[in-house]
């Protein structure tokens, strides 16, 4: 019934060809290099035309360029045009939109990987495309549209009750969600009882979460392994080797399999049977550029996106700030999907609150992101009841925004934490070079 009848009537209420397009991924994995390159070049010169034409950021960008996507030749092209920071799309937002987009455009913000929130747009097209590369990439492991699927997962919603019609859109489509913002030794026995009466085939969220909630579940005695869960996918955030071992081994030695994208760059890679992390390559043009070259095969390079479906807002040579290496050719599966491999993306951590909830650091990092201004944060739990935020703001700031992080914070984690807001000229990156946007000194494995 969801496979069949609800999902896809789900999904035209909504004015998206979801179905039509996993039809077309289901057929395109399996193409030839030859065959997809010209897919992508197609598609995107396509997109090209379109940003020119509809997004006044894109016409101004092109022609400063010296650009003419109707001179295009091959996808290296594109490499004319300069990359895009997230500076670039905080200070053009309104100009980086196609105002006349069907369906019209929705709203969505990052969680703040880099420290530095994110606010942008998508149409339908962006949307059902991003949905058809999750439900293909399911099949791959045996799970299809409508097999129960239970969501370790975190929103802004989870702080209140779901609303009503989400939860009966939850209930029609065999999904369920639960809370990753608060693991804790009381709550596990409430979340294994939800395991029990859900079933779920799969489970899908962040890495770190699940191997938390295992590593409790396991500590009090609880059998994960007669919960009858096949396959748990991972993703938002870099996959241990020791999570993956602390999640198959608890749920009894299921895969484990990961993924990598983000909110505002789509779902970009997944890994097959084989174990290779296989690029979405009818969606996306990936590029691996180091100091403003393209990299081999081999060697870091930042992940610099085009996403070739993403007309409503394009992202074209899209700086992700996440560092991986081109795969090799070919993979034992069959498909002929390039690959990627050794991702190194951004990692996040937990804290603790007063009263022993661990809480993930996404659940304080939502109050920050929502505030217009903020160009970039650090967060430092010093204690249980002690956290001090440091910011970098503009002119959008508002008056009363350390007063609604004071008590965003106290509203998750306890009245009787003690916040600091701290407004800083710069924050610099660790002394290893990377950026960790929470911190904390109490959350500790």
């Amino acid at each position: 019934m969801v496979r069949k009848i609800i999902y896809p009537l789900h999904e035209k209420v909504f004015g998206r060809k979801t179905f039509a397009y996993l039809d077309e991924l289901e057929e395109q994995q399996w193409w030839s290099r030859a065959q997809l390159e010209e897919l992508r070049f197609l598609k995107l010169r396509k997109l090209l035309l379109h940003a020119q034409a509809n997004t006044p950021f894109y016409a101004e960008r092109f022609k400063g360029a010296g650009f003419d996507p109707k001179r295009m030749q091959d996808v290296d092209d594109l490499k004319k045009i300069p990359v895009l920071s997230k500076a670039e799309i905080k200070r053009n937002l309104d100009k980086m939109t196609w105002s006349a987009c069907p369906g019209g455009l929705h709203r969505y913000n990052t969680g703040g990987s880099s420290g530095e929130p994110l606010i942008f747009y998508f149409d339908r097209r962006r949307q059902a495309m991003d949905k058809a590369a999750r439900m293909m990439t399911h099949r791959w492991w045996g799970c299809d549209v409508g097999d129960p699927e239970l969501y370790l997962w975190g929103s802004p919603l989870e702080v209140k009750k779901q609303d009503r019609l989400k939860d009966l859109r939850d209930k029609l489509t065999n999904e369920m969600l639960i809370s990753a913002f608060e693991i804790s030794p009381q709550k596990v026995p409430e979340i294994y009882s939800s395991f029990e009466k859900f079933r779920p085939k799969s489970v899908f969220g962040y890495p770190s979460t699940i191997a938390l909630f295992a590593d409790m579940a396991a500590q009090q005695g609880l059998d994960l392994k007669r919960l009858g869960v096949q396959v748990v996918f991972s993703t938002a955030e870099v996959l241990y080797d020791h999570q993956r071992d602390a999640i198959s081994g608890g749920f009894g030695k299921i895969p484990v399999v990961d993924s990598y994208g983000s909110r505002e760059g789509g779902f970009v890679s997944h890994q097959c049977r084989e174990g290779r992390h296989h690029l979405m390559d009818p969606n996306y043009v990936i590029e691996f550029v180091q100091d403003g070259r393209t990299v081999g095969e081999g060697e870091d390079g930042e992940i610099v996106l085009t996403h070739l479906d993403n007309w409503g807002m394009p992202f074209i040579r899209y700086q992700t700030g996440d560092v991986a290496q081109r795969g090799p050719a070919g993979c034992q599966c069959g498909r002929g999907l390039a690959t990627m491999e050794k991702i190194q993306g951004r990692t996040t951590d937990f804290i603790v609150t007063p009263d022993g909830r661990w809480q993930h650091a996404l659940s304080i990092i939502y109050v920050v992101r929502d505030i217009e201004g903020v160009e970039q944060f650090k967060i430092l739990q010093e204690a249980v009841d002690d956290v001090r935020v440091l910011l970098v703001t503009n002119d959008m700031y508002p008056s009363d925004g350390d007063k609604r992080i004071d008590a965003g914070f106290k509203k998750r984690m306890g009245d009787v934490v003690q916040v600091q807001v701290e407004h800083v000229e710069d924050i610099p990156p660790e002394a290893s070079g990377k950026f960790r946007y929470v911190v904390s000194k109490v959350a500790r494995p």
